[in-house]
Parts: C-alpha cells; sequence; structure tokens
C-alpha cells in the first residue's frame, strides 16, 4: 500500500480554487498501473481514491493526489512518443492543428513542456527551443538536437535562470499531472511572452465517458478536463480561449487540444456551469460502467480454459480491478511487441508473452486486455479461430 506521507488530500478545485467538492466514485485500494515488475503480494502498490466534481464549476479531478516522485522516475516511467504509433500520429494532427491556428505567423521561440525525446519540437523549424520533462534529468543542460534539455518539473523551472521566453508553447499531455493547473497557467502568462500562443492537448473526459473508458482513471491522472472545464480554467487564469479539436482516437478514449493566449484585458464573465446536470450525467455512467463490469466479470469466470489476454497494457491493473478479478485464470497476456516477453506486472499476477512464441489452440478463448487497441487486436485475435473474444468496452 501506498504510504499516506506519499499522498495529499485535496481539498479545494484545481480550476476555480472553490473549497466545495462533491464525490462522484469512491475507489478504495485502487492498484497504481504502469508498473512492469516482479508480481508480489505483500508489496502490491494501491491506494485508496475519489473522483471528485467541483459544484461551482464542474470540473472533475481526483481526491488523493499521489507524490509525483512516488509516481515517475526516469527508469520506471519510459514511454517515448517517437516509440508510440499512436502517439506519432496524435503528433501529426497536433502540428496540423498548430498551422491552421498559427496561420503562418512567424514565432521566435518554443517551449514544449513534457516533450520526452524532442519528437515534437524537432518538427518545428525555430532556432530557439525548449523541452522541460522531468524524465529528461540524465540530460539536463545538454543541448540536443538543437533544443535545450530542461530535465525538472515545469513548476521548479526558473524561466529567467534558464534564459526562456517563448512565444510559441506545446503542451501534450502533461496537464492532467500536473496538481495545480490553474497556477500553472498563471506561471506561464506571467513568464512567457505577453503574445504567446499556447497549444495545449489532455485526455478529454467527454470522450472517456462516451467510450467508456473508466478504467484510464488512475492515480497518475490528476484531473479529468472537457471542454467547458478547460474554457473556464483559461478563462480563471486570466487568457482567451482560440479555438479547438477533438482526437477521438487519442488516449483514455479520446483527446482534446485547445489553443488560447493570454489576454489584452480582464474578461469580465466567466462560463456558466450546469454542476448540477453534469454531475447527474457522470454519476448515471459511472453506475452503468460498474454494472457492466459485474457482468462481464461474471461471464469471464464462466469461459472455459485456455483463457488468454491479448495486448500488454500499462493498465492492465485498474481494468482487473473494475472486472473484479487478478487474470490469474488466464494463461498469460499475449502482445505482438516482442521486447515484452516475458514482462511481469508488480500489481497483476500474469506473464506477457510474444504472441508468435507460443502455439495457441484454435477455439481458445481471449479477453481484449489493452483497451487503448482494442480494434487492431480484435482482428489480430480472429486469425487464432478463437471461440470467444471479450471485449470490456460496452457502449
Amino acid at each position: 500500500m501506498v504510504s499516506l506521507k506519499d499522498c495529499l488530500s485535496v481539498t479545494h478545485c484545481g480550476v476555480c480554487d472553490a473549497f466545495s467538492l462533491d464525490l462522484l466514485w469512491d475507489l478504495p485500494k485502487l492498484p497504481l498501473t504502469e508498473k512492469y515488475g516482479l508480481f508480489s503480494p505483500e508489496k502490491a502498490l494501491f491506494a485508496d481514491q475519489r473522483l471528485l466534481i467541483c459544484k461551482s464549476c464542474g470540473h472533475v479531478q481526483l481526491g488523493m493526489q499521489i507524490a509525483p516522485e512516488f509516481l515517475y522516475s526516469p527508469g520506471e516511467y519510459s514511454f517515448r512518443t517517437s516509440q508510440s504509433k499512436t502517439a506519432r500520429a496524435g503528433s501529426e494532427l497536433f502540428l496540423n492543428f498548430f498551422h491552421s491556428i498559427s496561420q503562418g505567423r512567424l514565432f521566435r521561440s518554443l517551449l514544449d513542456i513534457g516533450g520526452n525525446d524532442r519528437f515534437l519540437a524537432k518538427r518545428v523549424p525555430l532556432e530557439s527551443r525548449f523541452v522541460i520533462d522531468p524524465i529528461c534529468s540524465n540530460e539536463d543542460g545538454q543541448t540536443i538536437d538543437n533544443t535545450k534539455i530542461i530535465g525538472k518539473f515545469i513548476e521548479e523551472v526558473d524561466f529567467k535562470k534558464e534564459g526562456l521566453e517563448p512565444d510559441l508553447i506545446f503542451c501534450r499531455h502533461v496537464l492532467e499531472h500536473v496538481a495545480r493547473p490553474k497556477q500553472l497557467l498563471l506561471h506561464l502568462f506571467e513568464q512567457c511572452a505577453p503574445e504567446a500562443l499556447y497549444i495545449f492537448e489532455i485526455p478529454c473526459f467527454e470522450n472517456l465517458v462516451e467510450a467508456n473508458r473508466f478504467d484510464a482513471i488512475f492515480h497518475q491522472h490528476y484531473h479529468y478536463f472537457d471542454l467547458s472545464a478547460f474554457k473556464t480554467l483559461i478563462a480563471e487564469a486570466g487568457g482567451t480561449y482560440l479555438s479547438h479539436l477533438y482526437n477521438r482516437q487519442g488516449s483514455c478514449g479520446g483527446a482534446l487540444l485547445i489553443a488560447f493566449r493570454k489576454a489584452r484585458t480582464a474578461e469580465k464573465t466567466k462560463p456558466a456551469q450546469d454542476t448540477a446536470g453534469r454531475k447527474c450525467h457522470f454519476q448515471k455512467a459511472i453506475s452503468a460502467y460498474c454494472h457492466q463490469m459485474e457482468l462481464l466479470s461474471a461471464q469471464l469466470k464462466n469461459f472455459h480454459q485456455n483463457i488468454y489476454g491479448y495486448g500488454a497494457s500499462l493498465m492492465l491493473a485498474t481494468l482487473a480491478y473494475h472486472l473484479q478479478t487478478d487474470f490469474s485464470e488466464l494463461v498469460c497476456v499475449l502482445d505482438d511487441d516482442q521486447e515484452k516477453d516475458n514482462l511481469g506486472y508488480q500489481n497483476v499476477p500474469v506473464r506477457v508473452r510474444y504472441s508468435n512464441s507460443l502455439e495457441i489452440s484454435p477455439n481458445s478463448n481471449f479477453i481484449i486486455t489493452s483497451l487503448e487497441n482494442a480494434r487492431p487486436i480484435f482482428k489480430r485475435i480472429t486469425e487464432f479461430s478463437p471461440r470467444r473474444i471479450l471485449i470490456p468496452l460496452v457502449n
């Protein structure tokens, strides 16, 4: 279990600062995800969690925040954009959105927050480029691909000391990990060039609910933005919304791209919210999801022998949690990435096997265990002449 000293109980909204948070979903002993390694029951990592909604602005966020120093380290959090087909495709969409917003405007300096391997920054031909990402701590201070690396959390960076005054800011899939997003935007508006253009991308809570991807509510994502909440955040920080675009194929059910800038004059009004209606809508969706998981859990238990998972997802622990299983009934989890062969999970007692290394008997049963890739995995499983394929997505 995660120690209480590594957890912070949230008392106010990260968007509007209101001390008026209601419970949407109680998640006791929710396991940590993104944890490959050796399974040990006595060392299983979990923490009590709650999903909250702000009665003032309708923003959704976690009620407990596990310290980022506990969640992330350069050796453990190994995601790199260039190594993910989905992330690369998302980067193309992001760049196309940027070009449609900028309309030929010339920029002096780019700051890519969370830019890890510089995949996105390298696509913008500016002489002054910076990447800030704590997983690059071993490259801190270096200049690679004509890009200066700052291997720290964005909240720790002294812009003047680093010579930073960017007029173009990219931020993909970072803000949901930030404890105090309003304070981050205030910090950026103060430190960046006054006329700077901001392009952010976040997992979209609207898409998550629509796609029934409640397994993607996990400890690493402190905040669950949708368009309404993000517009409120921009206004609260003193910014002006410009445009947005949905990436329905993005992670966690789908993503939201949004462009904004610092307001030239103070906004007089904030976006109105039907917070009671939002709360009711989300609660109904959560209740339906829990009922579906109960039915799917019973179906999994009634499967015959030779049950395989397919897809070595880093989210496997939360999927197991909602299906009320530990997946110990599986022969293994198959994956088409040979480098994952024989990997294990710290929180789930099952091993990963390279799909081409085993003889899979016809009429075996399968459950799709990587919901980010459910469509191609379903097609791949049909090559094994399966008896049944269980898909934990009912929408």
